[in-house]
Formats: C-alpha cells, structure tokens, sequence
C-alpha cells in the first residue's frame, strides 16, 4: 500500500502544469550540461594535448551523473521518497541482479579495460578473429572499426576474459573511400592528381596509396581509393578531405570534357 500510494501522488503531480513545465526544464537543461560538458572537454582535449580515450571517459562520467542527477531531482518534483526506493531495491536488486549480470560485468569490465590504460583509442587490437582501430572506449562496450570500414562493438568482459592481440603502436591507419568516377575519366591519371593533392597534407603519409575498381555502373566506375595517415586523429577530418579533392577532380574533369 505504502509504495501504491507514493505512485498515486506521484501521477498526481505528473497533471499539475508547474510540475510539467519544471520537469521538462530539468530534463532540457540535462541535455545542456551533457552538451556544454561534451564542449568543454573538447577544448581541454586541444589545449592539453589529452587522448580521446580519456576525453570518452570523462564525458560518460559527465553523461551518466547529469541523468542520475535528473532522475533523482525529477522524483523529487512528483513527491517520490528516495530514501524508501533506495531500500526497496535492496531487496528488489536481488531479483533484478540475476537479470542484469552482463550489464554489470561489463560495466566491472570497462573500468579495468579503463583503468588499465592499455587499451586506447587509435590503438590496433585482435581479439575473437576481429581486428580493427579503437574508436571508443566505453564503460560497457569498447567499440573498433575494422578494415572494411565496419564498427564491431565488443562488450567489455570480452576483453577481460579472452585473449586479445595489441599491435604496433606505429601501425598505420588506413582511410578507404569509394567514388563513382564518370566514364572516360582515366583512372591513373586521377590517381596521379589525386595523389599530388592528398600528399601535401603532413598527417598522410606518401607513396602509400592503393585504387582499385569495384564496380561499373551507368554513371562510370566505382572505386575505391584508400590511403594511409599517421594518426587516428585524423580519420575523420582525413575522409572528408579525400571526398572533397575527389569532387574536385570530378568536376573539373567534367568542366573539360563540356
């Protein structure tokens, strides 16, 4: 009856306007401070040079209090007791424990695989036959992108309970990117200039480049170009910068060919 009640005046207050607007308030400014904090680590990140490994932890510490925050001061507003949650899930977290063993060993899990600073982002691993460049790394699930350009999500306890293959911190990083170049555009030539243009950048590295066609289709040749940088930081930016010249090339070619 005791908890019967404290949800009965908990959908009570649910219907008052003020609680409404308080409740949506909370839960917006939850998305701010995750968003502003996301920002601000972004920044710290560039100013002191610190690892994208570090930079995902801290933001899942920040993501993870600001909702644990919000829930508790939105059942606060509907008049929820927490202190008598709190004990009822002691004996209710027996039950759901049973349920939950994965999440929690997982969770256990990421703060070693965390902790132990081995596994980071960038880093080149192999483990159950997958191999692939951490993309994150998560209190739950660490997650790797391997050569086709896939995303793995590898749950923590795998980590800790399997073997797993660390590679050369010096390994390269490879970017694969497939364009439809139009017809009668001469594939190595469009290499050559390609590759003029992409070598210029610092963070690639030259006379490590690979083409190849894929496909043909009714707009011209698929194929995909791939190309070697010297750090993880610069995936993204790099796949950008690739798509960009390559569209440049294009429409040049076709600006001569009108």
């Amino acid at each position: 009856m005791k908890y019967t009640t404290q949800i009965l005046n908990a959908l009570l207050h649910l219907f008052h306007l003020e609680n409404i607007i308080y409740i949506l308030l909370i839960i917006i400014g939850g998305f701010i401070c995750i968003k502003v904090g996301d920002k601000i680590l972004t920044k710290l990140e560039q100013k002191f040079d610190l690892n994208l490994t570090a930079h995902y932890l801290f933001k899942d510490i920040v993501k993870y209090t600001v909702i644990i925050v919000a829930i508790a001061w939105i059942l606060h507003v509907l008049g929820i007791n927490l202190e008598s949650i709190l004990i009822s899930l002691g004996v209710v977290g027996i039950a759901i424990g049973f349920a939950s063993q994965d999440i929690v060993s997982n969770f256990i899990s990421g703060v070693f695989v965390i902790s132990d600073k081995r596994i980071k982002v960038g880093e080149v691993i192999e483990v159950n036959n997958f191999k692939g460049t951490i993309k994150k790394v998560g209190f739950r699930n660490t997650i790797m992108i391997n050569q086709d350009n896939f995303e793995i999500t590898i749950p923590n306890s795998v980590l800790s309970k399997n073997i797993y293959k660390m590679y050369k911190p010096t390994e390269d990083h490879r970017l694969r990117i497939i364009a439809t170049l139009p017809h009668g555009m001469n594939i190595p030539e469009f290499k050559e200039a390609l590759d003029k243009i992409m070598y210029e950048y610092n963070w690639v590295i030259s006379g490590r480049t690979t083409i190849f066609s894929k496909d043909y289709t009714e707009w011209g040749p698929k194929v995909e170009v791939s190309y070697w940088i010297t750090e993880y930081k610069y995936t993204d930016c790099g796949k950008v910068t690739i798509l960009e010249n390559i569209n440049r090339l294009i429409d040049e070619y076709k600006k001569q060919e009108k």
